[in-house]
C-alpha cells in the first residue's frame, strides 16, 4: 500500500492523471489535516503548470495554510498571468483557510465580497459563547428545513460543524441520540449535518448509524455520512461495512460503500477489497471497487484491476479505470508491460476532450448562442427522489437529475 510521504512527492508531477490522484489520496481521506506541507507544493505544481486548468485545484480548500502559502496564494491571484477560473480557484482557497491568517490583508478582503462574507462568518462563530454556538446551528437547521442544497448556505453549515467540533461543546451522547432518531420523512438538514458532526468528533460509537444512513434514499445524507466514516477512518468502520456490504437491503448502499474503503487508507481495507472485488457482480460497483484498490496502492489489487482493464470489464460510462491503474504503476513505480500502451491511449483520450472542448468554445465564440434566448423550456422543478421527467422510470437523481 502507498504512504503519504511516497504519494506527497507526486503531487508535482507533470502528468495530470497523476497528479489528481495524489491530490485525492489526502483531500478525500482527511489526510490533509494538520498537514501544512500539502499546500506550498500544489501551488509549486500551478506555477510550473501551462494548463492550470488540469490540476484539482479545489482539493487545495481542504488543504492547511500558513502566513507564506496565503502570501503565496494572494500573489498569484493577482497576477496577470492567471486566468479567472484559476483565480476563482485562488480565492475559495483563502476563502476556506484560517481567518487568523488573513487578519494582515484587510484592505483586499474589502474588495472581494464572497471573501469578506466567509472571513466575517468565521469571525461571529469564533467569538460566540457555546451556547451561542448551539444556537446559531440550531438556527441554521431550521432555516435550511425544506430548501434544495442550492438554496442555502452550505459552507456555513460547515463552518459552524468544524467550531462545533474543535469545541467538542455538545455532548457525544446528545449527537448520537440525533442520528438514532432519524427519520426519512424529516425534510430538514438536521441528520446530515449531525452525521458530519459525528464524523468531525470521530465517534466510534457513531459507525452503525453511519453505515445506515449509506443506504438512505437522500442523497445529501449517505454523501455525508460516508465522509463521516472516512473522518472516524478506524478498522472498525471498515468491518462493519464489509460486514454489511452483500447483506445491506438498500438498493444504494453498495454505490456509497464502495467509496469509503479507498478513502480509509488502511490495511483492513485494503483486506475487504480484495474479498469483495471478486463476488461483485455490479458493474459499476466493481469498477469503484478496483478503483479503491488503486487508490489505496494495493500491490496485491493489480492482477484483479488488470484483468478488467484488458478485458475492458470496467463501466466506462462511470470512469475510466486505465486512468484509476495507470496512475497506480506510478506512484509505486511498477514497471508494468502495459505501461506505455496505457500512457498512449490516455494521451489520446485527452486530446480527444481539448478538441471538443476547444470546438465547444469556438462555437460560444462565434455567436453561435444568443444573448437572451431560451434555450430550453421552463418545467417545474422535479424532486432529487421524484420519477425522472423523461420517463425512464428511475429517479430524477439517477438519471437526468445525475
Amino acid at each position: 500500500m502507498f504512504n503519504s510521504e511516497q504519494v506527497k512527492g507526486f503531487i508535482l508531477h507533470p502528468e495530470r492523471i497523476v497528479c489528481n490522484t495524489a491530490l485525492r489520496y489526502f483531500a478525500d481521506s482527511f489526510l490533509y489535516e494538520n498537514d501544512t506541507t500539502l499546500m506550498p507544493l500544489l501551488l509549486d505544481r500551478l506555477k510550473q503548470s501551462t494548463h492550470p486548468g488540469a490540476v484539482g485545484l479545489y482539493h487545495g480548500y481542504r488543504f492547511p495554510q500558513t502566513e507564506e502559502t496565503v502570501r503565496d496564494v494572494l500573489a498569484l491571484s493577482q497576477s496577470s498571468s492567471m486566468d479567472p477560473n484559476t483565480k476563482i480557484h485562488l480565492l475559495n482557497m483563502l476563502c476556506a483557510c484560517d481567518h487568523r491568517l488573513l487578519i494582515p490583508y484587510e484592505e483586499f478582503i474589502a474588495q472581494e465580497p464572497l471573501l469578506q462574507k466567509r472571513v466575517q462568518q468565521k469571525r461571529e462563530l469564533a467569538n460566540m459563547e457555546d451556547r451561542e454556538l448551539i444556537d446559531a446551528f440550531r438556527l441554521f437547521i431550521e432555516q435550511s428545513t425544506g430548501k434544495y442544497v442550492n438554496e442555502f448556505d452550505t459552507t456555513y453549515g460547515n463552518e459552524i460543524v468544524n467550531e462545533l467540533a474543535r469545541r467538542r461543546c455538545i455532548d457525544p451522547e446528545a449527537v448520537l441520540q440525533k442520528l438514532d432518531a432519524y427519520d426519512p420523512d424529516d425534510f430538514s438538514y438536521e441528520t446530515p449535518y449531525f452525521a458530519q458532526l459525528a464524523g468531525a468528533m470521530k465517534l466510534d460509537a457513531a459507525i452503525p448509524s453511519l453505515c445506515g444512513f449509506l443506504g438512505a434514499v437522500d442523497d445529501w445524507l449517505p454523501e455525508r455520512a460516508g465522509e463521516a466514516l472516512v473522518h472516524i477512518g478506524t478498522a472498525s468502520v471498515v468491518t462493519a461495512l464489509a460486514d454489511q456490504y452483500f447483506s445491506a437491503e438498500a438498493e444504494y448502499f453498495r454505490l456509497y460503500a464502495s467509496d469509503v474503503f479507498g478513502n480509509i487508507k488502511h490495511p483492513a481495507s485494503e483486506e475487504a477489497l480484495l474479498a469483495l472485488l471478486p463476488e461483485e457482480q455490479h458493474l459499476t460497483y466493481a469498477t469503484k471497487l478496483a478503483n479503491s484498490l488503486c487508490e489505496l496502492g494495493s500491490s496485491k489489487g493489480l492482477p484483479l484491476v488488470q484483468a478488467m482493464v484488458e478485458e475492458g470489464n470496467f463501466d466506462s460510462r462511470y470512469m475510466n479505470l486505465t486512468e484509476s491503474i495507470y496512475a497506480y504503476c506510478v506512484i509505486s513505480n511498477t514497471p508494468h508491460p502495459l505501461l506505455s500502451q496505457w500512457k498512449k491511449e490516455l494521451e489520446m483520450e485527452e486530446a480527444r476532450i481539448a478538441k471538443r472542448e476547444k470546438q465547444l468554445k469556438s462555437f460560444v465564440a462565434g455567436g453561435n448562442f444568443q444573448s437572451g434566448s431560451e434555450l430550453h423550456t421552463k418545467t417545474t422543478k422535479v424532486g432529487r427522489n421524484d420519477p425522472c421527467p423523461c420517463g425512464s422510470g428511475k429517479k430524477h437523481k439517477k438519471c437526468c437529475g445525475a
